[in-house]
């Protein structure tokens, strides 16, 4: 019997597991720091009114069919790769066969002053409720006359939440009967274009929805400080207190912490080899890993798919094969249309939302299986408010 612990439970993790699931010999841990799996793609929807459960699910559920997998809700500390074994925050040792680092990124605010104390994220579930919470209360509270909105960072997390976050604020102020306040968003990007991670065609349509939807767009802005009443950028300043960071990530901290055992590559990634690994007994994937389109769920998810084959492959004693990323897909939504883009062709529209719709269902089939993920997909469009008694109430 192999024992292959997985150290993270995202989208290379989970299928990872799922994809081994029916092997009678291998035992599979899988320790991941919450008892929830988070659907990044569904992060911004949850965070402008639709449904959290989309965005969050358990674990535990979403392997109830994996007889051979534990799961263990604990964070990995200290990687021993000589002894086989991973040293938890609870103090726990667990020895492994084989192990996988998949532990994905970290935010960083690039040690700008106030950020992190004055900002609201949007890259975990509650991050995102903490930022409902607040945009109730401030509208409630009527701080001021004016509400200015801020998303920093305009990659495809930063465009989906400006492009849904005036409807959302919109409605809140309706349920609430509120009509005395006036609300701007303002989307506000270091570089010099918006949508960097796509081609500037993909990006220029991005640009003209937003500009639809009355956001104001401000490139080549650098954001200097945060304050509670105020964002000081390289531009000048902006009123807020309502301050969104979707920029800025990281690798995380368990790769330094451990710097001794792993070597680094660009963008603090983790050098692998052609089988995705660091070591004979460890490999690393997702976001992690520094192969060429890291930082996607699709590649997460292929990465899952390579390593479940070849730790099969090393079990049984066959030919292993190399590792390569596959050109991705990229699709974004974009308030009421969507962009996709594969290689240099971008395409952009209303009839793309339906590329969306179906890539979220493979998204979702990918960590949960058909039956589950159909499930959840089928709520996905929905919109909750109801732990807000005002909104519950219309």
């Amino acid at each position: 019997m192999k024992h292959v612990v997985i150290a993270g439970g995202g989208f290379a993790g989970v299928r990872l597991a799922r994809k081994l699931r029916k092997e009678k010999n291998v035992q599979i841990t899988l320790i991941n720091e919450s008892e929830d799996f988070r659907y990044s793609p569904a992060l911004y929807r949850a965070a402008t009114g639709f449904k959290v459960g989309t965005a969050r699910i358990p674990l535990e559920w979403m392997l109830i069919d994996s007889d051979n997998v534990n799961v263990v809700c604990d964070k990995v500390a200290m990687i021993d790769p000589d002894h086989r074994k991973f040293t938890l925050t609870s103090g726990s040792e667990i020895s492994y066969d084989y192990a996988v680092c998949a532990l994905g990124m970290v935010t960083t605010y690039f040690n700008i002053d106030g950020i992190a104390d004055h900002a609201f994220g949007v890259k975990s579930v509650q991050e995102i409720l903490t930022l409902k919470q607040h945009i109730h209360d401030s509208l409630e509270g009527k701080r001021d006359k004016k509400q200015n909105y801020v998303v920093i960072g305009a990659g495809p997390t930063g465009i989906e939440v400006a492009a849904t976050l005036g409807m959302y604020v919109q409605n809140v102020m309706k349920k609430h009967k509120i009509r005395d306040s006036h609300v701007e968003i303002y989307l506000v990007e270091a570089g010099p274009r918006i949508l960097p991670q796509m081609n500037e065609h993909a990006g220029l349509k991005a640009e003209k929805e937003l500009k639809k939807r009355g956001v104001k767009i401000l490139t080549n802005t650098k954001v200097t400080a945060e304050t509670n009443l105020s964002l000081h950028t390289s531009n000048g300043n902006i009123a807020t207190h309502n301050v969104i960071w979707t920029a800025g990530a990281m690798n995380n901290p368990f790769f330094a912490d451990n710097a001794g055992h792993f070597t680094v590559a660009e963008r603090g990634k983790i050098k692998v080899n052609k089988h995705l690994q660091s070591h004979t007994n460890v490999y690393v994937a997702g976001d992690n890993a520094a192969t060429q389109f890291s930082g996607l769920a699709y590649i997460a998810v292929r990465h899952g798919n390579f390593i479940a084959k070849d730790i099969k492959n090393r079990i049984r004693g066959k030919k292993r094969k190399n590792y390569a990323d596959p050109y991705p897909l990229q699709v974004v939504p974009v308030g009421r249309i969507s962009l996709f883009q594969y290689r240099k062709f971008s395409i952009g529209g209303r009839l793309v939302n339906i590329v969306r719709r179906v890539a979220d269902l493979v998204g979702y089939s990918d960590v949960l299986g058909p039956l589950k993920a159909l499930t959840i997909w089928q709520n996905s469009e929905r919109l909750e408010d109801e732990w807000c008694n005002t909104c519950r109430l219309k």
